[in-house]
């Protein structure tokens, strides 16, 4: 009752219409009085809402804070995470499921009947998929010289299902045609002859799809308590959380078992993810060719500083961003529209108070945003307008002192939609 009052409020487009104030308080009442768990609010903007969950669905949420109720639209949601974290289970996956839109589920059960699948969470929730919706299954867990080749088999072109299984310490695998599979058995097709193959002896398996058009565009990705990862293209929360994956499946889980949920799919890009179009290095005195590996010694360093150690600026660490020595340039092509380039400039605490940089930020060659650190200056929000932009430099040039501590970290440097 309480969250379907609150989406009638949410989506009530008559809202500042007088004559209907009255209901418009009466609803707001209701939604106030009955409002679910804490959660905390991660915006684009980089501000962090924190308050009591009123209503949450496919259009945006509205949470009640100490100021009173504050609503945010799906686009300006950058995430939400509950005040109290969910405790991990202390059960392990016994296998792990790959759905075409995304998904990874971690699973004790994986059954299948007539194409049918059945999927049995650690919490014992089960999950009712078809095979249509499922690109592969993994039943064993192995090293990383296993993982490389599993990743390969589910990377490679394939005009049927396999059946993989390990042979020592190398996979191996089989054409054909899956069909049911139980905790002891799995029923293959090979060549005309069906074939039940123990359970225990299968490493995983890989489900052929021929092409049929682009799944619908996800919305969020919901992280719950089992360690599953969910890609959602609707989402709604009355006495639990439901969402619709892009492959077409229904999932219930109770809010307090979700870790987090990411609406950040390509709002937001660190540069640290991306791979520059270029970068080019010069040192103060003679250049890059004089030294063999000096560019790779001093050039673009990302997620960590030029001493590959953590970024630090003003005794905060941060676990994204770029570090740039003095004269580096680096050119990103923006994967697409975006309309800021946001970041928290200085010199890395460990050379202050050395370093004296010039920081320009261009679009497209022409700048957008020059400005002067030193081993004094506090961090610096950058916070650039990159509308209609391409192709996105930036140039740690040298300062007044030669090159000396000109160590700069732009920490948590990302583009925005």
């Amino acid at each position: 009752m309480a969250a379907s009052a609150a989406t009638v409020f949410h989506n009530n487009e008559n809202f500042n219409d007088p004559t209907h104030c009255t209901m418009t308080h009466f609803l707001l009442a209701v939604v106030l009085l009955s409002a679910g768990p804490a959660f905390d609010a991660h915006t684009l903007d980089g501000e962090t809402v924190s308050g009591e969950l009123v209503s949450l669905d496919s259009k945006g949420l509205i949470l009640q804070t100490s100021d009173g109720p504050s609503t945010l639209t799906m686009k300006q949601l950058l995430g939400l995470s509950p005040e109290t974290k969910p405790q991990k289970l202390d059960t392990k996956p016994n296998l792990w499921i790959d759905l075409l839109d995304g998904s990874t589920i971690g699973a004790k059960q994986y059954l299948v009947t007539d194409r049918k699948v059945t999927v049995t969470l650690l919490d014992n929730r089960t999950v009712q998929l078809t095979t249509a919706a499922v690109a592969a299954v993994r039943f064993q867990e192995d090293g990383d010289a296993i993982n490389e080749e599993w990743n390969r088999l589910l990377s490679r072109k394939a005009d049927n299902d396999l059946l993989v299984v390990r042979k020592g310490n190398a996979l191996d695998f089989h054409k054909g045609a899956l069909f049911d599979v139980t905790d002891e058995r799995v029923k293959f097709d090979l060549g005309g002859d069906l074939l039940p193959v123990k359970r225990s002896k299968v490493f995983g398996l890989v489900y052929y799809h021929p092409p049929n058009g682009d799944l619908p565009p996800a919305i969020c990705r919901i992280i719950d308590n089992t360690g599953s990862s969910w890609a959602a293209s609707t989402i709604t929360w009355q006495d639990d959380l439901q969402w619709t994956t892009p492959t077409g499946s229904e999932v219930r889980c109770p809010l307090a078992a979700i870790r987090h949920i990411d609406f950040s799919g390509g709002k937001v890009i660190f540069l640290s993810d991306l791979q520059p179009e270029n970068v080019s290095f010069m040192p103060f005195f003679g250049s890059a060719d004089d030294i063999p590996g000096l560019d790779r010694m001093f050039s673009l360093r990302t997620d960590t500083n030029l001493q590959a150690q953590p970024l630090v600026l003003g005794g905060k660490k941060y676990s994204k961003g770029l570090a740039m020595r003095s004269r580096t340039e680096v050119v990103y092509r923006l994967p697409g529209r975006f309309s800021r380039f946001k970041a928290t400039a200085g010199i890395d605490d460990q050379v202050r108070p050395n370093g004296h940089v010039v920081l320009t930020i261009s679009g497209d060659d022409k700048q957008l945003a020059q400005l002067v650190l030193t081993g004094s200056t506090p961090p610096t929000p950058i916070d650039v307008d990159i509308s209609g932009v391409r192709r996105l430099t930036i140039l740690s040039d040298f300062g007044e002192n030669l090159d000396i501590g000109d160590h700069l970290d732009l920490c948590e440097a990302r583009i925005l939609k």
